[in-house]
């Protein structure tokens, strides 16, 4: 009971503590969300990660690696993000595992440093969205290694991935994506190449696309790249008409933000003045400067009502974290209280398991009596079999010996009696061929019968060409067809076994000659790995299988006796006038 309340008490702080550790991470992960770092960082310091699960761990390094990210300090977060991967990819979690290897090409990208190579990482990322065979994320996963290529002005492998992205869009049909995809590789080549004409080229493929499946804010976006494109081509009025389009879109959309007035307004006055009309710029300036004596306006009020939510924000956190803590008190006692009626449960059990622990016992020896008892009736079937055995081989021999050798000295007796009587007349010749040609006939069956009897298991030949020696055996002089078919019968089996099994079939071959006037039996022997399985079929007359009797010698009922005692089963399926099917499994060993 001592040890007990010890182990109790280990497990309260264990929670305790991992209930803490959780809630650090949550503050943290909060601190990042809400864009402080560094607070976030703060917070991670803090965590004991001796005291981390796996999981927890994992969290840890991605939560401390995404922070240094944000903090532009790739250096720093290039060996979380392998640890993070290294302990998701135990955790088997692959689409996080996925996430990393683009966080990770990110910031390779960023350090470059020769020594480290980030198509290693884009290969990673793009090869677990071809395993999930997911086309929309496969075209994410593209436009997201394209956006990097484009942050970091490599417009080629930019172009690249933003192909791969379109060819996507354009099997899955999706005319929307495709147009952001034209558009894309378009302000590529404007941007960061000199071929302007292939700008032209595709945000002019893209245009009827957005017109046709795009909203307002798509059509704007496009009318702006055009009057972008033109401004750097120097064709000021075109690029004034796109831009004063875009304007007249942009009026359309109800909560459009200020910014983007102010924004558009400063390229149109830059392009006025550009074109050398400086009436026309000074007028966009004085509309630039209104939208952004707005928009600082808008971003005090914003700045103060922000300063409010975080107040707000960290009151409601500590009010929560207080609860958390009052609530951890409370569930500390319950589980205290909970191990309590545990462990007196426990010792309630302990006394009903030594009770159920005699019965058992009882039950035990009673089994152990049963098996012995069944031990002695299988030790008399074994028993019974060797001594059908030496009785076959006795008649076996005593028919071949002895009868056989009798039959063949009356035949010589009676083939010099007929040589002696050639005077005799017709009717007695004939006779005596008749005589002679029964004699040969007797003879014959008796030495068929005898090999048949003494017909047995070779252990030199194995179970299977010992089956086919029988049978041939006893094809010939049964006016019988016999055949043996084996599947996957190489390897030997127990000798033991191989016996049992040889002389089953030959009992079951033997029950047909007797009694079901076939023409034709089938033998099929097949090994699994746990058990072999016996078919013997044949096309004579059938019979009832529920007249089964127990006490029929080495009949069906022992046979059936015999495979149950060694862990299998026999199916019996005849009917009169159809023919029997006899199927047999017995276990390997």
């Amino acid at each position: 009971m001592k040890k007990l309340l010890v182990f109790c008490g280990f497990l309260i702080f264990g929670l305790a503590s991992c209930f803490a550790q959780q809630q650090l991470l949550d503050e943290a992960e909060a601190s990042k969300e809400a864009d402080n770092y560094q607070l976030s960082l703060d917070i991670l310091s803090q965590i004991d990660t001796n005291s981390l699960s796996i999981p927890q761990k994992a969290r840890f390094y991605y939560l401390q690696s995404a922070n240094h990210k944000f903090k532009k300090e790739d250096s720093d977060a290039y060996p979380l993000l392998l640890k993070a991967r290294k302990l998701y990819t135990e955790l088997d979690s692959l689409e996080k595992v996925a996430t990393i290897n683009l966080e990770l090409f990110q910031v390779v990208r960023n350090i470059g440093s020769e020594h480290l190579n980030y198509n290693e990482y884009i290969d990673a990322y793009v090869d677990y969205h071809l395993s999930q065979n997911d086309s929309e994320n496969l075209r994410k996963a593209y436009i997201r290694i394209a956006a990097n290529f484009a942050r970091n002005a490599v417009p080629d492998s930019a172009i690249g991935y933003f192909r791969k992205a379109l060819y996507i869009a354009k099997e899955d049909k999706d005319s929307l994506a495709e147009a952001h995809m034209l558009s894309n590789i378009g302000v590529i080549y404007m941007e960061f190449t000199p071929r302007k004409d292939s700008a032209y080229y595709y945000l002019t493929l893209s245009r009827p696309l957005f017109q046709k499946f795009g909203s307002i804010n798509h059509q704007k976006n496009n009318y702006l790249n055009f009057g972008s494109l033109n401004k750097k081509l120097g064709n000021y009025d075109e690029a004034i008409f796109n831009y004063l389009k875009a304007d007249s879109l942009l009026n359309l959309q109800k909560d459009y933000r200020i910014s983007r007035k102010q924004f558009l307004y400063d390229l149109i006055a830059k392009t006025y003045e550009l074109d050398e009309q400086p009436a026309k710029a000074l007028e966009y300036y004085k509309l630039t400067q209104a939208y952004q004596d707005s928009l600082n306006l808008q971003e005090q009020e914003k700045a103060i009502y922000d300063i409010q939510t975080k107040y707000e924000v960290q009151k409601k956190e500590n009010e929560n974290l207080q609860l958390k803590q009052s609530r951890f008190w409370l569930i500390s006692g319950v589980i205290l209280l909970v191990l309590l009626l545990v462990a007196t449960y426990l010792v309630y059990r302990n006394r009903m398991a030594k009770k159920q622990l005699e019965i058992k016992q009882s039950a035990l020896e009673k089994n152990q009596l049963e098996k012995q008892l069944k031990d002695q009736e299988l030790a008399g079937l074994d028993a019974m079999i060797e001594g059908q055995e030496k009785e076959r081989q006795r008649i076996a021999n005593d028919l071949h010996d002895n009868l056989g050798g009798l039959l063949a000295t009356l035949k010589l007796h009676f083939h010099n009696l007929k040589t002696k009587t050639d005077r005799l007349r017709d009717e007695q010749d004939e006779l005596f061929k008749a005589t002679n040609s029964l004699l040969d006939e007797t003879y014959q069956q008796v030495r068929n019968y005898a090999h048949q009897r003494n017909a047995g298991l070779k252990t030199s030949e194995g179970l299977v060409p010992s089956i086919k020696n029988f049978a041939s055996k006893v094809s010939v002089g049964n006016n019988l067809v016999v055949q043996v078919e084996d599947h996957d019968m190489e390897g030997r089996l127990e000798n033991s076994v191989e016996i049992t099994i040889f002389r089953i079939v030959q009992e079951l071959i033997t029950n047909v000659i007797k009694h079901a006037q076939a023409s034709e039996i089938i033998v099929h022997l097949t090994s699994f790995e746990d058990h072999i399985n016996i078919m013997v079929e044949d096309n004579g007359k059938g019979f009832d299988p529920s007249i089964i009797k127990d006490n029929d010698g080495m009949g069906l009922a022992s046979i059936i006796k015999r495979v149950e005692h060694l862990g299998g089963n026999v199916d019996i399926d005849s009917q009169s006038g159809s023919g029997t099917t006899v199927i047999l499994n017995i276990p390997r060993t």
